[in-house]
């Protein structure tokens, strides 16, 4: 991707997605990887909420992208609050 001139990369799924499916997950070794060796910004993407976000954050990832946790959520502004709040805290 970067020698194509991406200017991010999106890494994932991390975990299970609620808004499409896939057979098989990134999970946080492969979160801690690409902390250690990318050096172009990169989101990690997929699955990923308030229960597993800081898991997320300690294993490399400074950027998150989420959906459903956001989306399906019955009050998403709150949800969409919290998380970024937890992302703050997390950092």
């Amino acid at each position: 991707a970067v020698l194509d001139g991406a200017d991010y990369l999106g890494v994932g799924p991390v975990f299970h997605s609620q808004t499409k499916s896939f057979d098989n997950f990134a999970g946080l070794e492969t979160i801690r990887a690409v902390a250690e060796e990318i050096t172009l910004p990169w989101y990690a993407i997929g699955g990923i909420d308030g229960n597993n976000l800081a898991e997320v954050i300690a294993a490399g990832a400074n950027r998150v992208a989420v959906g459903a946790a956001v989306c399906l959520a019955a009050d998403p502004k709150t949800a969409a609050r919290d998380l970024h709040q937890s992302l703050i805290t997390a950092e």
